[in-house]
């Protein structure tokens, strides 16, 4: 069924939110669109519609996309909009969920070239990203050999696994890369059941060690892998802020390292406070600058290998005033008395009701809270307002050519 709708306005979503014309309350979503268009949409399901015949275009917001593989590839959304429009539609995403305009706004000094990691599926013996479910649905793999949003050092390496037949029981692949030094690294998630045979990882180890500095092997089932063996280093060091820090396949690191200077230069107090927490610490990307605001801090992370890089980095930068923990972040924050500020950085999913409401229990003098996803911050800032006002607020715009 083809329809015609006006399209109205970003959602926080690949797609945009269209209307039939005449005031229709009918809400439909539209990806690869702009506000102020009309277009005839193909409907999908539920509520989506495929754009199939432009009636009118936004040329002031609209661009020729750069890159060829858009918009087959589902890992570009608005590739289609200029820079400018695209940050313009974040900073309104931001007012809509956060309730307030960003104080200030980080921009990405490119779009292009900036992720320092990437994660590629498996298909037989290929590795790729996958075709936007809107064009199949089954989202085969496609045949790239490069991405333009990714560091260069991530396309060589793309261009090296382009090369390799993998064993059949590749189900994904992670490529991380330390854009101070050129190291690459290369993660590789086997399915448990098909976990190849013999020699056959040993082989295929040797064969790419030369392209990069450590390959980690591991086995499982989607979500819950174990690592079976490395090959090579599994460490890297960079420097950021002045301070030394640690990365690992295995550890999240903030991706866009153009502005890893910019964004921790955000993440301060107002003032300085006796004793500080921060939740959700990683590598320590925040951690040694957020210590030179408090007398004493402790930081926690879930994820053991994470902490581990934080106290090499502590030990590095010669730190006193920082204990590492490893820790679930509501177990974390129970154990804490008399605190004064309090940094969070919390997955997709952000803190959740019983973690607010033990924050709501400790009333920490200052909160920072570092979000990666608006629809579970504005969740938790609902009910972090029975008891705080939000007085500072910068969005970082720190993914380019996606929402």
């Amino acid at each position: 069924m083809v329809r015609t709708f006006e399209v109205q306005r970003p959602l926080y979503s690949p797609y945009f939110e269209a209307r039939p014309p005449g005031g229709s309350k009918e809400v439909a979503k539209l990806p690869r669109t702009a506000p102020g268009e009309v277009w005839k949409g193909e409907h999908l399901k539920e509520g989506v519609y495929k754009p199939v015949e432009p009636l009118r275009l936004n040329l002031a917001a609209r661009r020729v996309p750069p890159c060829g593989y858009y918009p087959l590839c589902s890992g570009c959304q608005w590739q289609h909009l200029r820079p400018e429009r695209q940050t313009e539609f974040k900073v309104e995403l931001f007012k809509r969920f956060v309730g307030v305009y960003p104080d200030e706004v980080l921009v990405s000094p490119s779009e292009f070239g900036y992720r320092v990691s990437t994660f590629l599926y498996g298909r037989g013996s290929k590795l790729g990203f996958k075709k936007a479910w809107f064009y199949d649905e089954r989202q085969p793999i496609m045949d790239l050999d490069h991405c333009r949003l990714l560091h260069l050092g991530l396309n060589e390496g793309l261009r090296v696994l382009k090369g390799v037949k993998f064993p059949a029981g590749l189900h994904a692949a992670g490529l991380l890369v330390n854009p101070q030094t050129g190291e690459l690294f290369l993660k590789l998630h086997f399915l448990k059941k098909k976990f190849p045979e013999g020699h056959r990882i040993e082989n295929l180890a040797k064969k790419l060690l030369p392209a990069f500095a450590g390959i980690g092997v591991y086995a499982g089932e989607y979500l819950h892998w174990e690592r079976v063996k490395v090959y090579g280093r599994w460490e890297s060091a960079v420097v950021v802020g002045g301070f030394k820090l640690f990365l690992s396949p295995d550890a999240f690191v903030q991706p866009n390292y153009l502005l890893w200077e910019g964004f921790l230069r955000l993440v301060r107090p107002l003032e300085e406070h006796e004793r500080g927490v921060e939740l959700h610490a990683g590598i320590g990307f925040f951690t040694f600058n957020l210590s030179r605001f408090v007398k004493t801090l402790e930081s926690s992370e879930l994820n053991p290998i994470a902490t581990a890089l934080r106290e090499r980095a502590k030990a590095a930068n010669g730190v006193k005033n920082l204990k590492n923990v490893t820790a679930d972040a509501l177990k974390h924050l129970k154990k804490v008395d008399g605190l004064d500020l309090l940094v969070v950085d919390p997955p997709r999913g952000g803190l959740g009701k019983p973690l607010v409401e033990e924050i709501l229990k400790k009333r920490p003098k200052e909160i920072i809270y570092v979000s990666c996803n608006l629809s579970s911050l504005e969740r938790d800032l609902k009910l972090l307002r029975e008891a705080y006002e939000v007085v500072r607020t910068a969005m970082v715009d720190q993914f380019p050519n996606t929402y």
